[in-house]
């Protein structure tokens, strides 16, 4: 046995191996002499050749050979066929057609406030697009925990009556999905996936793969990943995490009394300077739509904080943003 081991017979047993395995179990598996000069070195000379790594005492993990990129084959011109929310009451928008580029394999991040737009944010995300890319929903919000339909849900998107929810012959446009965890599992390469929300109790940095593994799956499509955050909060339950895998990053807050307010937090891709730029918008009809859509700055006067030593800001009525003058 000794004598007929090679390196080639080694590489072959390595072929059903984990990517990570302990040395001692592959040589008690195939029976190999706990003293055989031939096996360790076989495992010696594929380290050198950057097939193995060791990774500790007696765990090695396989390198997978990379193919480089020829990165000069892509269509520098080839945009993703997307299309951003807007209201359609009084056709305010926030302009993001002219600002943010989209493509293939971008992951947008929705993080917000509870109860503040983020999921009215989704949904219209998914009337603008579901005529023009193949779209699936799925998450936490739009079906109960028995996997049924809800009612509340159905309600909402008829209030979205400048959609057309249905084919000609009686079909949905778009998947529903009743699923909590493990995303990835389900999405289909080129769709347009909408995440609504994943929701972490703990261990929040996890955030962080999640996001990985979804835009792994997304392929040639898009995602869109709602999450929760705290009021006051830059980032979503997670933080940075949260921001890492992100092409573009938006924040919902409170603004003002019946109002929420949307900040630009990452975009990897601008069409022109747009981090950092801020909107207020009206959620209007339960829930369902948008109204009211118009930039905002921090005053200037209050600094944010709504007062000033004299009381409430003047400048802002205590909001601590100002709408932009368009002149």
């Amino acid at each position: 046995m000794v004598q007929q081991l090679t390196k080639t017979q080694v590489e072959w047993w390595l072929e059903n191996e984990e990517d990570e395995f302990y040395l001692d179990k592959l040589r008690t598996k195939h029976q190999i002499d706990p003293e055989s000069d031939n096996f360790y070195k076989a495992i010696s000379r594929l380290c050198d050749e950057k097939k193995l790594r060791r990774l500790g005492r007696g765990l090695y993990r396989k390198i997978k050979p990379v193919k480089p990129i020829q990165w000069r084959d892509a269509d520098e011109s080839k945009y993703y066929d997307f299309k951003w929310f807007k209201s359609h009451s009084d056709y305010s928008t926030f302009g993001f057609e002219d600002t943010i580029n989209i493509s293939a394999n971008d992951l947008i991040v929705i993080a917000g406030v509870s109860n503040y737009g983020k999921s009215t944010l989704a949904l219209n995300l998914l009337g603008e697009n579901v005529d023009t890319n193949p779209c699936i929903l799925m998450g936490n919000e739009y079906t109960t925990l028995a996997n049924m339909p809800s009612p509340k849900f159905k309600r909402r998107m008829m209030r979205m009556n400048w959609v057309d929810w249905g084919t000609p012959d009686g079909k949905d446009k778009f998947l529903l999905l009743p699923i909590r965890k493990n995303y990835e599992d389900y999405i289909e390469g080129g769709n347009l996936t909408i995440i609504d929300w994943i929701n972490l109790t703990d261990n929040f940095y996890r955030i962080g793969k999640i996001f990985e593994d979804i835009k792994t799956a997304t392929g040639n499509g898009v995602a869109v990943a709602v999450i929760q955050k705290e009021e006051g909060a830059d980032l979503g339950r997670g933080r940075g995490f949260t921001r890492d895998m992100a092409d573009v990053y938006f924040s919902i807050d409170p603004y003002g009394k019946g109002e929420s307010r949307l900040t630009v937090g990452k975009v990897k891709d601008p069409k022109r300077p747009i981090e950092g730029r801020i909107w207020a918008f009206k959620i209007v009809d339960s829930g369902a739509n948008l109204t009211e859509i118009r930039e905002i700055e921090r005053c200037k006067k209050c600094k944010t904080k709504g007062f000033t030593p004299a009381g409430p800001c003047q400048s802002c009525n205590g909001k601590g943003y100002v709408d932009v003058m368009l002149i």
